[in-house]
């Protein structure tokens, strides 16, 4: 994002005072970012924009409290996973639902327990497929999966944000990649 400092200051400013146009161009630059992130976690697509919604809304009663240390983006970012989080958490509470928690150890084989996303996107499939792809993964399996690979958070901060095991956190990610290995590989042959 090409944000001059200054630019930025005079939109926060403007969102604060409330000046109309400034929340539009707002809107319109950090859309796209957010809404990269509530994809990932979110069920739907209707869903994910409602969280987003509520991503602005947090991040607009917030602008006073940022201090221009370190990335604006970044800690627009933040929010925005806050904001998944606190939405999966809501629907977690709604279902009651009750996991027990499950060790696994991991294969001895170190490819098998390797998915690289980067070269995924690079070399087979566009954005929205590998958008799909995750979509397709159970919806623990892909909020691990999102904390791990997209936001780096370590396997004790998910289990501190999911309410889970560390070990579990652990084998949520390698269940989402054994899945992912199926999914890509259903689809290859299918493009075959």
């Amino acid at each position: 994002m090409d944000l001059s400092t200054e630019k930025l200051k005079t939109l926060i400013k403007g969102c604060i005072e409330g000046t109309p146009s400034m929340q539009k161009e707002f809107y319109y630059t950090f859309y796209p970012v957010m809404m990269r992130i509530g994809a990932r976690y979110a069920p739907t697509t209707e869903d994910a924009e409602q969280w987003v919604h509520d991503g602005f809304i947090k991040v607009y009663n917030s602008l006073g409290q940022f201090a221009f240390q370190g990335s604006f983006e970044g800690w627009v970012k933040k929010v925005m996973t806050r904001v998944c989080l606190d939405n999966i958490r809501a629907a977690n509470a709604k279902k009651n639902e009750i996991e027990q928690n499950t060790y696994f150890t991991l294969d001895t084989n170190p490819a098998a327990n390797s998915i690289r996303v980067g070269n995924l996107v690079d070399d087979k499939f566009s954005a929205a497929e590998v958008l799909n792809i995750l979509r397709k993964l159970p919806e623990k399996q892909r909020h691990v999966f999102n904390l791990y690979v997209f936001e780096e958070y370590s396997h004790k901060e998910i289990a501190q944000e999911l309410d889970i095991k560390e070990n579990h956190s652990h084998w949520l990610l390698h269940q989402a990649k054994k899945t992912l290995r199926s999914i890509i590989n259903a689809d290859a042959k299918i493009m075959i």
